[in-house]
């Protein structure tokens, strides 16, 4: 009797497979790089086929994001980092989104066709646009978020760094900048202003005593009322 029923159990896993396979082929997933703080994403999908686009957001930036597409079915769900729900369902709100990110981190925006189109096989074009802020505040060279004096949160928390790992502080907005101190989990700091450089947000930031600043990854940061 117990030879059997590992043997049915057995049979499910093989017929499952198949399934679960063709699932993780349909989804890809690409990270935005911007200019001038815009992203214009051109793409297909066909089917059940979906495509994660993954960028970092700091806590109060404005977000624009638009979907042109020849596809009714189509649409986009906004997610914001570590949630469980969307934050904006296209099929439910449309094509345009404009709002405020909640909390800072890497935001996903998911392009796919509705469940009846998919079953059809139905191949969609679209071109979605992200902007972040105002063009002149998210210049590469430029701060895109407010220092603690200009509007932006006074403090950050890091958060999100694996265990085990540390939070590299560094001379320069760079992961190939010299290393000035690794940050753990908690870690209060001093927000100093934030930029976009190659896609990836940097915040420059010091520690609470003051002796040490430099520039850290944005998406391992979000808002902190201050030292407890």
């Amino acid at each position: 009797m117990l030879s059997r029923g590992l043997a049915v159990v057995a049979a499910l896993a093989v017929l499952t497979l198949p399934m679960l396979t063709t699932a993780r082929d349909n989804a890809r997933v690409e990270r935005v790089t911007f200019r001038d703080g815009r992203a214009t994403l051109n793409g297909r999908i066909k089917g059940y086929d979906y495509v994660d686009y993954v960028f970092p957001v700091g806590a109060g930036e404005s977000m624009r994001l638009s979907l042109k597409t020849d596809r009714l079915s189509n649409y986009f769900n906004l997610s914001a980092p570590g949630a469980q729900e969307a934050m904006f369902i296209g099929s439910v709100s449309g094509t345009d989104f404009a709002g405020t990110a909640p909390l800072a981190g890497d935001y996903t925006a998911r392009v796919y066709l509705m469940r009846s189109a998919a079953r059809r096989g139905t191949v969609a074009h679209y071109v979605l646009s992200i902007e972040l802020g105002q063009k002149s505040a998210t210049a590469p060279n430029g701060p895109d978020y407010a220092d603690g004096l200009t509007g932006g949160p006074d403090h950050w928390e890091v958060f999100g760094v694996l265990s085990g790992e540390a939070l590299a502080l560094r001379e320069r907005p760079s992961a190939k900048a010299k290393r000035v101190a690794e940050l753990a989990n908690g870690a209060v700091l001093t927000n100093l202003g934030c930029r976009n450089t190659g896609g990836e947000r940097w915040c420059q930031v010091k520690d609470q005593a003051g002796k040490r600043r430099g520039w850290v990854k944005g998406g391992h940061l979000r808002e902190s009322a201050g030292p407890k």
